[in-house]
């Protein structure tokens, strides 16, 4: 296992997937809500619902990340350098 790999990568790993899916889902909510009937999302119409929709973006972008860094926990693992 290269443990320097994963030092030195972590935060550029996480930073990189974060942003991605935060723009990306953040897109599909902006595309979803100009819908008649939105398929993602409910549709926004008081601050309750906001505030549920932005805490969905912001944790799925959470996750995102978090994914990256086990993938990048996988790929120091079968880095034997």
């Amino acid at each position: 296992m290269n443990i320097r790999f994963f030092g030195e990568n972590w935060s550029k790993y996480y930073k990189r997937s974060f942003l991605l899916a935060f723009f990306v889902i953040t897109f599909m909510c902006f595309v979803d809500q100009t819908l008649n009937t939105p398929i993602f999302f409910s549709k926004i119409e008081n601050l309750s619902v906001l505030f549920f929709t932005l805490s969905t973006i912001f944790f799925a972008s959470v996750f995102c990340g978090m994914l990256s860094l086990i993938y990048l926990f996988i790929i120091s693992f079968l880095n034997k350098k």
